[in-house]
């Protein structure tokens, strides 16, 4: 092999090494960055397991409106559907038959209904003013952001914004 082949290797080599050095930074820092949120839903996943009649988690969800909530959303034995839902820093937590409130579906059903015209809706549960709620966010063409938090008991609309 002549010296520029040669060269061109050694190039190369080096480059992806660093490139590899830059990702495994990145990862790094992605880690720490997120690791209170993972404790936090590692947390609530094994309270909602041994406290509750949840044995399968289906969903979790992280809310952060007027209190920082984690909830989750499993299945007893018998495949009846709960929510479980902790609010951070307070050491409350509260649990809920699926059959007492409407369903995230149904949520999206309702919204869709009433602000026609949204794609790409996420869709979490969660606590707001001392009740539990199903926040909806989503992003529009145009870049702008929107949500609106619906009672998870009654489905009444109680809070909507657009363009954000």
């Amino acid at each position: 092999m002549n010296n520029h082949v040669k060269s061109i290797f050694k190039t190369a080599l080096w480059t992806f090494i660093v490139i590899l050095i830059i990702y495994f930074i990145c990862f790094i820092v992605f880690m720490f960055g997120t690791h209170p949120y993972r404790a936090q839903a590692k947390t609530v996943n094994n309270l909602a397991l041994t406290k509750t009649p949840i044995t399968k988690i289906n969903h979790t969800y992280h809310m952060s409106l007027s209190k920082v909530s984690n909830s989750v959303e499993g299945t007893d034995k018998k495949g009846a559907k709960y929510y479980f839902t902790y609010l951070e820093g307070s050491n409350k937590a509260y649990l809920y038959k699926a059959s007492e409130g409407i369903s995230r579906a149904q949520t999206q059903n309702a919204f869709n209904s009433r602000h026609p015209g949204h794609h790409n809706l996420m869709t979490t549960f969660g606590w707001y003013q001392n009740k539990p709620v199903w926040e909806i966010s989503y992003k529009k063409s145009n870049g702008n952001y929107g949500y609106a938090i619906y009672s998870f008991k009654t489905g009444k609309q109680l809070f909507y914004v657009d363009n954000l």
